[in-house]
């Protein structure tokens, strides 16, 4: 048995460790701007017929449809 297995076993330990940090956090992107999303687009429901309704509609087509002739209601019904 080598006698430098322990200091190996040690870093192999840390990197895989490190390495699913990275993949749990990467992960947790998406559900993120989902989220967001959905908030978002409760208050645009809400105050749809308000001017802050209206700027907030323009707001998820820019950034989440990514499509300014999309319907927003369509977008948020969808979530």
């Amino acid at each position: 048995m080598s006698p430098h297995k322990g200091p190996n076993i040690i870093g192999y330990c840390v990197i895989t460790s490190t390495l699913s940090l990275v993949v749990i956090a990467l992960g947790q992107i998406p559900q993120f701007k989902v989220h967001k999303a959905k908030l978002l687009c409760a208050e645009y429901i809400s105050q749809k017929d308000s001017m802050e309704g209206l700027k907030k509609g323009f707001k998820i087509q820019k950034k989440f449809i990514g499509n300014e002739k999309a319907n927003v209601i369509d977008y948020c019904n969808s979530l």
